[in-house]
């Protein structure tokens, strides 16, 4: 295998992805910028003030990392308060969804997976 080189990312200077009115996301780490498969899957998301996700499940586990903002996450029947320096494990299969809908700022988070090929949202 050959080695790969360091990568040391500025978030601010990854194009967003706007994901409607809700939701900006950044991929800042994954198989392309790292140049391997396997690779963890990292993505900078903002859920925008007064706004709550959907959400979803997955067929693998993920992991949530609050940067800022205060608000709820839906762990299937379960809603929890979340804040900066939390970090929630997400089992697969497990309902998850972010709600901003009663702040003013904005709520930022990573969100963490195995590889590309387990991310199936």
């Amino acid at each position: 295998m050959d080695k790969l080189e360091p990568k040391v990312i500025d978030v601010d200077k990854v194009m967003p992805m706007h994901c409607g009115d809700s939701y900006d996301s950044r991929m800042i780490l994954d198989h392309v910028v790292t140049g391997r498969d396997g690779v963890i899957q990292v993505n900078h998301g903002t859920v925008m003030p007064h706004c709550a996700l959907g959400g979803d499940t997955h067929s693998e586990d993920e992991i949530y990392y609050i940067l800022t903002g205060h608000g709820k996450l839906r762990l299937d029947d379960k809603v929890v308060d979340v804040h900066p320096n939390q970090i929630i494990f997400i089992p697969a299969g497990v309902f998850h969804a972010l709600d901003n809908s009663t702040s003013d700022e904005p709520m930022t988070i990573l969100t963490m997976w195995k590889d590309y090929r387990f991310n199936d949202a």
